[in-house]
């Protein structure tokens, strides 16, 4: 009798503890689409991981006390910040001197709250105010007048509370040895009822400068319709057009050392006022800047209140749109070789088809190493990369000098805003990364989860594994079979560990999954990029054009041309041309029908992708992976090569 008892207790307990668990992946999966962070928590705590900062060892001294720790993270932090008393201050006289389109005041609107409110994470920790953001998410309506009268004292009187200018800094291990406090990069937390006011500011600046036409038309970063994706296909636009003429295009990529933290006050006020930034808003960004303090909050301990003297305050919203204004003439005074920027990562090119272009573009790096000098910014030299493509007959290709005058690395590969690229453009090295992340992903996720439900292995998935395998894909997208099967196979082995999937073939778990195919979704995006593009959605950056024959319209092919000056476009050249993303967008687009190539801004881009949709649902999606589609006709699974079978058939 006892022993049934216990084996009934027993089997109860184990299945109290497997109900838990599914308790709690169902509401870690949940949350995934607002927090990813929330899977990474759940992992640790499953682990039980250690996330204690410290000891530190300093001088073969091991500190362990609390309060050092606190104390030795501040030194570190501290010796960031860019001091110099020589520059001129910036006082009121700076913003008073206003003139016609020059950003003043504000008005504020009830409606500008409420929408900035909305903007908060829902997740986030209360600031050093202790307003949580869900707080303000449950009483924007109610809230929202108060708000908007604090918001305009503010500005009216050009004062911000000390405690919305205070930042609580939490020390994150970004990797190394974990005895060295410079090992932990600041992570900072900062009033959210401050954020809101930041946001309300940061829409009429962003406004402002694009009505202006004040943002450097080589910034990628922080501004609308840029993106990482728009950078990186205008310097490879640079690259294939540099192969088309059959010359060469060196670049190099530059790096500032703590960019954020070493901006000087003064002279980023100097340049909000030369942005026609004044008045009221001019002398609030100026309150904002100035008497800002942090503490450092770790294991349970804080240090004491420090002041921040220089930088960019990280954890902000007007982070990103004073960043901008300050680096906004780094290229001022370069005359003939093209800078590209995404906030502070900046890369400098230039065609070579002589000796005199190598000497040109080095007066260029200069003239940038001396734009650092004068703002007080600093390189990290070691860091700077040199990559030449395509060839320049009799011109070697030699190293670059640094600020310091030593020789900058040339390298076959290099990361580039989160892309590895290579000197010969086939992006092999990318793909071979992101596919052993994703298979380390999946097996994180499915050793994680006990679930095997279709609903929560598909949000694990495309919140983890498809943002790894399609970030920035217009760029890289292959054209090999055996790289696009290589990504495809990622899909195909996730979803073959579905509940209730497992005896349907791939072709099958697609359709029953109601999924296209990766390489599908990467050519879908090429067109939806293409449309956008032509239609002046989003900067034009691959230079596509679209004119109508008859009824109908078309991207205007590009022609490969033979080349310039007598020389011959190599046949390497000339195949990595027709497959760079400009190419293949335009057969892609020009393989539509009639009815969807001619859709017009008229209506919006989740309209023309609903009509793609529909089309597409139309075209066979058979990967030839692994022996399936070995009996498709198609001569590959292309929306190029499926369509024009289906109209041949």
């Amino acid at each position: 009798m006892l022993v049934k008892k216990i084996h009934e207790t027993e089997t109860m307990l184990i299945h109290h503890r497997k109900e838990e668990r599914r308790t709690k992946e169902k509401k870690v999966i949940e949350n995934m689409k607002n927090n990813p962070k929330v899977l990474f928590d759940y992992i640790n705590k499953q682990k039980d991981r250690d996330t204690k900062i410290g000891p530190f060892k300093i001088q073969n001294e091991y500190i362990y006390d609390q309060k050092e720790i606190c104390k030795l993270l501040v030194t570190q932090y501290n010796s960031q910040f860019s001091i110099n008393s020589n520059m001129p201050k910036v006082n009121k006289e700076t913003f008073s001197d206003t003139e016609d389109g020059d950003l003043t005041d504000i008005e504020i609107l009830e409606e500008d709250i409420i929408k900035a409110i909305g903007d908060l994470n829902m997740n986030s920790s209360a600031g050093p105010d202790g307003i949580p953001a869900i707080f303000l998410l449950n009483t924007k309506d109610s809230i929202a007048t108060t708000l908007k009268l604090i918001l305009r004292k503010s500005l009216d009187e050009g004062k911000i509370p000390d405690l919305f200018k205070l930042a609580y800094v939490t020390p994150i291990h970004k990797g190394g040895s974990k005895l060295k406090p410079e090992q932990y990069r600041p992570v900072s937390l900062t009033s959210h009822v401050m954020k809101i006011f930041e946001r309300v500011i940061k829409r009429n600046i962003m406004k402002h400068l694009i009505e202006q036409n004040l943002i450097n038309p080589d910034q990628h970063g922080f501004v609308p319709g840029r993106s990482t994706k728009t950078q990186l296909l205008q310097h490879y636009c640079d690259i294939f057009e540099t192969l088309s003429e059959g010359t060469r295009i060196d670049t190099i990529f530059l790096d500032f050392a703590k960019a954020f933290d070493k901006v000087d006050h003064d002279i980023l006020l100097q340049k909000v006022a030369k942005h026609k930034i004044k008045g009221k808003i001019g002398l609030w960004l100026q309150e904002f800047l100035n008497s800002r303090k942090y503490r450092v909050v770790a294991n349970g301990e804080m240090s004491d209140v420090q002041d921040v003297l220089s930088g960019i305050p990280q954890g902000t919203v007007l982070a990103a749109v004073l960043f901008i204004i300050m680096i906004s003439d780094v290229d001022e005074n370069v005359k003939s070789s093209i800078v590209r920027l995404f906030a502070d990562d900046t890369r400098i090119s230039r065609k070579i088809t002589s000796e005199e272009d190598k000497v040109l573009l080095q007066k260029d790096l200069n003239v940038i190493y001396d734009w650092a000098n004068k703002n007080l910014m600093k390189f990290n030299e070691n860091k700077f990369e040199q990559m030449s493509h395509g060839e320049a007959k009799n011109i070697k290709i030699e190293p670059y000098k640094t600020q310091s005058g030593n020789e900058i690395k040339i390298g076959e590969t290099v990361r580039d805003l989160g892309v590895i690229a290579n000197n010969n453009l086939l992006f092999r090295e990318h793909i071979d990364n992101i596919v052993t992340s994703s298979k380390i992903m999946s097996g994180v996720l499915l050793r994680t989860f006990s679930t095997r439900q279709e609903e929560p292995m598909m949000r694990m998935f495309n919140s983890y594994i498809k943002s790894k395998l399609e970030y920035c894909s217009l760029v890289w997208s292959p054209w090999h079979q055996n790289e696009i099967n290589k990504l495809e196979r990622i899909q195909k082995n996730f979803t073959s560990k579905i509940y209730g999937l497992d005896q349907l073939d791939y072709h099958q778990r697609l359709k029953k999954l109601n999924l296209y195919s990766l390489e599908r979704r990467r050519e879908r995006y090429l067109i939806i990029n293409a449309w956008q593009q032509i239609e002046g959605l989003t900067e034009n950056v691959l230079g596509l054009k679209a004119r109508r024959l008859g009824r109908s319209r078309r991207i205007v092919p590009a022609k490969i041309p033979i080349g310039t000056n007598g020389k011959r476009i190599k046949e390497r050249d000339r195949t990595l041309i027709h497959n760079s993303t400009a190419r293949k967008s335009e057969r892609l687009f020009n393989v539509l029908p009639q009815s969807i190539r001619n859709i017009t801004k008229t209506t919006t881009t989740e309209t023309f992708k609903r009509h793609l949709d529909k089309w597409l649902s139309s075209i066979p999606d058979t990967p030839k992976i692994d022996g399936y589609g070995a009996n498709v006709a198609a001569e590959t699974n292309s929306i190029f090569h499926q369509t024009r079978y289906c109209l041949n058939r």
